[in-house]
């Protein structure tokens, strides 16, 4: 009876001491398309289908997990997973993401896509963090440069400053390169007053009169 324990706990602890010494203490994160994976904020890994972090000691784990596309001939990426996870420290702990159409109906297949989802929230922390108002707008201005964006994003990024003056040129500055320039009314709703509105309005009109035109 005694030489039965002692085998059934070696078959219990060989296998698990098997894992360890292989060094597969890991987090490994899946997915049916390509994924790009963030951990704590730090990239875990190339573009691929699979993403092992092995060696991890026990703790919580902030995991982004970014869908990545090519639309249109450019490559976006999508944010389709965003956890902490709690890593005893022992084995792998998988974790399968399923990413659906990263283009899910909001923008027409001949649409230019906006900034995608991991490039914006990085714009719009640096922006946030900002010291000084000219750094802000010196940011914003590089990336509209050579950026498009939503009018969601543009929303977020006016909803950073205080004042109307602020917001008011925020918007004339992007207001073309917004790929849904359909949407740009709920622009409108982050300017507090109607002169402001009123400003912005004419502009956007004498904007599109212009572009139709060329």
């Amino acid at each position: 009876m005694k030489n039965s324990f002692v085998i059934l706990l070696l078959a219990v602890f060989i296998p698990f001491n098997s894992l360890s010494a292989q060094g597969l203490n890991a987090i490994r994160i899946e997915s049916n398309a390509p994924i790009e994976v963030f951990i704590n904020g730090e990239k875990a890994c190339d573009i691929g289908y699979s993403c092992t972090i092995p060696d991890l000691p026990w703790g919580n784990y902030f995991i982004e997990v970014f869908a990545i596309s090519s639309i249109n001939g450019r490559n976006i990426s999508k944010l389709i997973y965003k956890e902490s996870v709690l890593y005893l420290g022992i084995g792998v702990k998988d974790i399968f993401v399923r990413a659906e159409n990263i283009n899910d109906g909001s923008y027409p297949p001949d649409y230019n896509l906006p900034m995608d989802d991991r490039t914006f929230a990085e714009l719009l922390s640096a922006v946030n963090n900002a010291s000084f108002d000219s750094d802000k707008k010196r940011l914003i201005e590089m990336a509209v440069a050579g950026s498009l964006f939503s009018t969601g994003q543009v929303r977020q990024l006016a909803e950073l400053y205080t004042f109307d003056s602020e917001k008011l040129w925020l918007l004339k500055l992007m207001y073309p390169v917004v790929v849904d320039r359909d949407r740009a009314f709920l622009l409108q709703d982050v300017l507090s007053f109607s002169s402001s509105k009123e400003e912005f309005v004419k502009f956007a009109e004498d904007f599109d009169r212009r572009a139709i035109r060329r």
